[in-house]
């Protein structure tokens, strides 16, 4: 596991997300404020299509949640779990921020991360 540096913190959109392609995957990183980063695929396991980071951000039963822009579905940021289908879960990413540089924890040894576009 290493950390990789994702992007300028300046960069994420406060209360929104972004995607940022790292690892050869799309990841969605979403700037909550206060309540800090969090970073999870941006693939919505329910149809395969990479939006996670264009869904809109609710609170839930005391969690943090996203909802996905297509059906609706809620993915927790904290477990990764749906809400309305226990079958279907996102990856979750270890994320920090340093200095102003956002960090994402991966598993692998080479990336060359990118900032694709925001969500707002």
């Amino acid at each position: 596991m290493r950390w990789v540096d994702i992007c300028d913190e300046s960069a994420l959109p406060r209360f929104g997300g972004i995607a940022a392609w790292c690892e050869n995957r799309a990841v969605a990183i979403f700037n909550l404020g206060e309540q800090g980063l969090y970073a999870m695929s941006n693939t919505d396991p329910a149809t395969g299509v990479s939006l996670l980071s264009r869904g809109l951000i609710c609170e839930l039963e005391g969690d943090i949640w996203v909802a996905s822009p297509l059906h609706k579905q809620h993915y927790s940021l904290t477990s990764g779990e749906c809400i309305e289908d226990e079958s279907l879960r996102v990856q979750l990413y270890p994320i920090s921020c340093e200095g102003g540089r956002v960090w994402l924890q991966t598993a692998s040894e080479k990336s060359e991360p990118r900032v694709l576009r925001s969500a707002i």
